[in-house]
């Protein structure tokens, strides 16, 4: 596969065609089973006595599941092993275009041929070009499920019921999965709808569907967290995320105010807001005396805008720091390192990361959606797009939103005017592996940490499957050090 070629800035740069590709060969777009990168595992992989019992419940019964967990217990991970192993005919679905590409599935939206925006009655149709699709599903997953609006799953109800032909039993006796942390960030409710939403249901999240409501979901939450190895840290994370933090915990946390953090090499800052990031990445870039080299991507068939998961022009200079947006095949690094630009030409982009150089090569990302192969009677993924980039972005600093489901070695929070979101502050926070690599920028107050009622009363009395929480943190009224790490 060719590269994208470099140019230097101010000249125009042409995005160019390629062929959707299967392995190392090209093939004409079409229904197609492909090893999907976004399905690996990772090296370390530990078939877990919790993943092990969530994958007898969704793959010996026909319950439906709400599958939870803390920032970092291994959800992805799961829904990778999930895929590899299950004999059920499933689709994989995703509230945002970003989310089903980092995961290899389709958005919601696309699956059901909803429109975006509020979704009424005269939206759901019978969708007559999948209907051997929809005779032979028996499973949706839908991941980051804490980003899904109420009326998206009253609709996925009504939708299965009538693409089922099965009106009486809830979505059309389809077993469905929900993926995702209530106390992460929420779904997105525009400006048009701001006004109307109350009027039709409780809160904005799934939870207040009238579908969900109708439905007994089991609950079942991964408690061993793999991301923080620290006790103490750990258990300060989960006040965080529950709100419970007193005086002393937040002295802890602020504890980590260095206002020189700036100057710190391999250290991402997340900020609130994407104008905030983006001030930040012009500013660090345009102090570089280096020249800037600019990679269009290569793009073909459907691959839509708002769905790229990097700058589909993008530019680079020696000395800039780069995210890494992609597991690399080798092992090399994993999305989420953080790395530094060494060497750059029109077809060649070198990067360290830690004490190693790395010569870069772009990869793909395949846009799917989901149909029926009668040869192989089963659901298969058909790619409709492809977007070819190098894996990395500028990164001196990334929204908070936009670092979901990553994880970082060094980090620096730059509340900025304050986190505006519930569960904002936390997701920023559990993104770091340890307590002694965070740095915030200024300190954190009691109404940065915020939790919506509507996710607290739904969690309510609520109890995890596991009697005991497989982290050795502290929950209790005893005080761990953070020296005792």
């Amino acid at each position: 596969m060719s590269k994208p070629k470099g140019k230097r800035a101010g000249r125009p740069a042409k995005s160019k065609k390629l062929a959707v590709v299967s392995g190392d060969k090209a093939v004409k777009p079409g229904p197609q089973v492909y090893a999907n990168s976004s399905h690996a595992l990772p090296p370390d992989f530990d078939l877990s006595d919790e993943f092990r019992a969530a994958f007898d419940r969704i793959e010996k019964t026909r319950e439906h599941l709400f599958l939870t967990g803390e920032a970092g217990t291994g959800k992805t991970t799961f829904l990778k092993y999930f895929r590899q192993n299950t004999k059920k005919k499933y689709v994989v679905l995703a509230p945002t275009g970003i989310a089903a590409i980092h995961i290899g599935g389709q958005t919601l939206h696309s699956f059901f041929n909803f429109p975006l925006m509020l979704i009424r009655a005269d939206d759901i149709r019978v969708l007559k070009r999948h209907e051997r699709l929809f005779a032979a599903l028996e499973l949706v997953i839908v991941d980051e499920a804490s980003m899904m609006r109420a009326d998206l799953l009253d609709a996925m109800d009504q939708s299965l019921r009538l693409n089922k032909g099965n009106m009486l039993m809830p979505f059309g006796g389809v077993q469905m999965v929900l993926i995702g942390d209530m106390h992460q960030l929420p779904p997105v409710v525009s400006r048009e709808l701001t006004d109307h939403y109350p009027r039709m249901y409780d809160s904005r999240y799934f939870f207040s569907s009238r579908a969900f409501r109708a439905v007994d979901f089991k609950y079942f939450s991964f408690t061993k967290i793999y991301r923080q190895k620290g006790r103490a840290f750990t258990a300060l994370l989960n006040k965080i995320r529950m709100n419970q933090i007193d005086a002393r915990d937040l002295a802890e946390l602020n504890s980590r105010v260095d206002k020189s953090c700036d100057d710190y090499e391999d250290c991402i800052i997340l900020t609130p807001t994407n104008a905030q990031a983006k001030a930040i990445n012009e500013a660090r870039l345009s102090k570089l005396a280096s020249p800037v080299f600019e990679y269009p991507a290569m793009i073909q068939g459907a691959f839509d805008a708002g769905s790229y998961p990097n700058e589909v022009n993008l530019q680079l200079k020696v000395g800039a720091q780069v995210l890494m947006i992609k597991n690399d095949a080798e092992k090399r690094w994993v999305n989420g390192s953080i790395g530094e630009v060494i060497g750059l030409t029109e077809d060649q982009v070198r990067v360290r990361i830690g004490q190693e150089v790395y010569e870069v090569d772009p990869v793909s990302w395949e846009k799917v959606k989901y149909t029926y192969d009668e040869e192989s009677n089963n659901i298969t993924e058909e790619v409709t797009g492809v977007y070819e980039q190098y894996p990395m972005k500028l990164a001196w600093a990334i929204t908070i939103h936009k670092s979901q489901g990553l994880t970082f070695d060094r980090l620096i929070l730059d509340i900025g005017q304050g986190a505006f979101e519930s569960g904002q502050t936390y997701v920023a926070l559990s993104r770091c592996r340890d307590f002694d690599q965070l740095y915030l920028k200024k300190p954190i107050s009691f109404r940065d940490i915020r939790l919506d009622k509507k996710i607290k009363d739904f969690h309510g009395d609520r109890v995890e499957h596991s009697e005991e929480r497989d982290t050795g943190q502290a929950d209790s009224v005893e005080r761990i050090a953070f020296s005792d790490q």
